[in-house]
């Protein structure tokens, strides 16, 4: 459980990080990163809506849908009941980006937006936008095309059974001699 909040606190301060950096350092310039791939360019205004422009002009709403869904995702990974890692790490991810994005429409107003994609049209995102992707990404590979964790836990608890009984047999003949 420590450890998932820890990862959360993490991720959340790299966040702040570099949303503090973007507004301090691309008021007026945007910078390439990998040439006609991806680039820093600081959304004028910030953003005040959801993903894709959706609800623009919402942040209030937004901040307490994040705060609900942020709750739910903490207690989540307080109770540490996952059936694949890929899992856990999905839920630590939204959680940090959720968490992030939450508190600047809490603090700041609005999200800060800084990350541009060259090579397509596609909205300025943040660091925080990007952990939710991910992690909704593993969640989803992890339920959609892993095989059950329960199955393969049966099957490595009966073969711990076979193995013990098989001990102790062993183990009364080798005492018997």
């Amino acid at each position: 459980m420590i450890t998932n909040l820890l990862c959360v606190a993490v991720l959340f301060a790299a966040d702040r990080l570099f949303k503090v950096a973007a507004a301090a350092y691309l008021a007026d310039k945007s910078v390439v990163l990998i040439p006609g791939i991806l680039g820093l360019r600081l959304l004028e205004g910030g953003n005040t809506g959801a993903a894709f422009g959706w609800f623009s002009d919402s942040t209030k709403a937004l901040a307490v849908v994040s705060c609900v869904c942020s709750a739910i995702l903490l207690v989540v990974l307080m109770i540490n009941r996952f059936p694949r890692e890929m899992e856990r790490w999905g839920v630590i991810l939204i959680c940090a980006g959720a968490l992030g994005n939450l508190y600047d429409r809490a603090f700041v107003g609005s999200v800060t937006d800084y990350l541009e994609f060259l090579f397509m049209d596609f909205p300025i995102f943040n660091f925080a936008d990007a952990l939710v992707d991910i992690g909704c990404v593993l969640i989803a590979v992890s339920v959609f095309f892993l095989p059950e964790k329960k199955k393969e836990l049966t099957a490595s608890a009966e073969e711990e059974t076979e193995e013990d009984e098989a001990d102790e047999d062993g183990a009364g003949e080798d005492g018997e001699d």
